[in-house]
C-alpha cells in the first residue's frame, strides 16, 4: 500500500514535468515531425536562391524532413523578411535571405516596420565575391586610374546600378576623388554585366556573375568593397586599401520568426553547422556562384547585424540628403 502511495505522486510529477516540457518547447513530439518550408527571398537561379538550394538538400538530410523551397521575391529580400515576421514560430518556416534586407534596406525605406531583433537568425551561410568592374579593353587599369580621368576630364563615370549598396560606394569615391557618376539602374547583376560588356556604361559592381567573364577575357576587376582581398583575385585591392572608407558585405543568411522555442533553433542551428562545415558544400557554393563560406552561429550573426546596420546609418543620411 505503501508502495502504491509513493508511485502515484511520482508517476504524477513525471507525467506533469513532459506536460510542461511539451507546452515550453512548443512542439508534441521529436522535432521536425513533417517536411520545413524555406521562405527565399530572391528570384530562383540566383546565388541567394543557390545557396539556400544547396544547404537545404543537404539539411533535409540532417534532419530527416524535406526543406521545401518556396519564392517570396522582391524588395531586395524585404518581401520575404516582412512575411517571416509575421509567420508562425514553431520552426516549420525557415527564411533565406540577405542581410542588407535586415540592416540597409529598412534604413532607406521607412514603411518597412520589422527590425533585426523580430527575428530568430540562426547563422549566416556565405557571401559573394564582389568587384568593381570594367571591360577587359577598358583604357583605366586601376580604380584610381577611372575616377582621376573622369576628374581631370569632368565627365562623370557611368556605372550600371542595381542596389542602394553601389549608390552608396560611388558616395564615398565622388567624395573624396572628385569624380563624378552617373546612374544608370538595372535590374540584376547580370544585366549590369551586359551593359558593360555591351560598352552602354563604364562600370558596374556587383556580387556575383562577373568571374565567368573575367576567366573569359572579357571583364577585369578593379576593386572590392569586401573587408578582404578576393581568394581568386588576389592583385584586386579593397576600398579599405585604397583609402576609401566603405565597405559592405551581403552575407546570406537562415533566420527564423521570433519566438521559436530554444530547443528548436538549437536543432536547426546545430543542423546547419554540421552542413556549413562539409568541405563539398563549400566546394559546391564556390563551384557555382563563387560563393565564399562564411559561417556564423545565432549570436555572431546578429552582431554582425547589428554592426552593419549602425555602419550604413551615416551614409543613408547622406543619401536622404541629396
Amino acid at each position: 500500500m505503501t508502495r502504491f502511495r509513493i508511485a502515484k505522486p511520482v508517476t504524477l510529477l513525471v507525467a506533469g514535468m513532459a506536460v510542461m516540457l511539451t507546452t515550453d518547447i512548443g512542439i508534441a513530439g521529436p522535432y521536425p515531425e513533417k517536411p520545413i518550408n524555406m521562405w527565399v527571398g530572391f528570384r530562383p537561379g540566383g546565388a541567394v536562391d543557390t545557396t539556400g538550394r544547396i544547404v537545404a538538400e543537404r539539411l533535409a538530410k540532417v534532419l530527416g524532413q524535406p526543406i521545401v523551397p518556396v519564392t517570396k521575391s522582391g524588395g531586395g529580400g524585404t518581401v520575404m523578411a516582412t512575411q517571416l515576421a509575421k509567420a508562425a514560430p514553431d520552426g516549420y518556416t525557415i527564411g533565406m535571405g540577405a542581410s542588407a534586407a535586415f540592416t540597409l534596406t529598412p534604413q532607406l525605406n521607412k514603411k518597412i516596420t520589422y527590425k533585426i531583433e523580430d527575428f530568430e537568425h540562426i547563422a549566416t551561410l556565405t557571401y559573394p565575391t564582389d568587384a568593381v568592374v570594367v571591360r577587359a579593353d577598358a583604357k583605366w587599369k586601376t580604380l584610381d586610374d577611372m575616377l582621376k580621368d573622369s576628374k581631370a576630364s569632368g565627365k562623370p563615370i557611368s556605372i550600371a546600378v542595381q542596389v542602394a549598396v553601389s549608390r552608396m560606394m560611388c558616395m564615398v569615391l565622388a567624395d573624396k576623388s572628385g569624380a563624378k557618376f552617373n546612374f544608370v539602374p538595372v535590374r540584376g547583376g547580370s544585366a549590369g554585366v551586359q551593359q558593360v560588356l555591351g560598352g552602354h556604361v563604364d562600370t558596374m559592381w556587383s556580387g556575383s556573375g562577373w568571374t565567368e567573364q573575367v576567366r573569359a577575357g572579357k571583364m577585369r576587376p578593379l576593386a572590392t568593397i569586401s573587408t578582404e582581398r578576393l581568394k581568386e583575385y588576389p592583385d584586386v585591392p579593397t576600398l579599405i586599401e585604397l583609402g576609401y572608407n566603405y565597405t559592405f558585405t551581403d552575407t546570406f543568411m537562415f533566420s527564423l520568426p521570433k519566438g521559436v522555442p530554444p530547443a528548436i533553433v538549437k536543432t536547426l542551428a546545430d543542423a546547419v553547422q554540421k552542413v556549413m562545415s562539409d568541405p563539398e558544400v563549400q566546394k559546391s557554393l564556390y563551384d557555382k556562384f563563387k560563393l565564399n563560406t562564411k559561417y556564423r552561429g545565432s549570436a555572431e550573426t546578429l552582431a554582425f547585424l547589428k554592426k552593419q546596420r549602425a555602419d550604413v546609418a551615416p551614409l543613408v543620411a547622406k543619401l536622404d540628403e541629396k
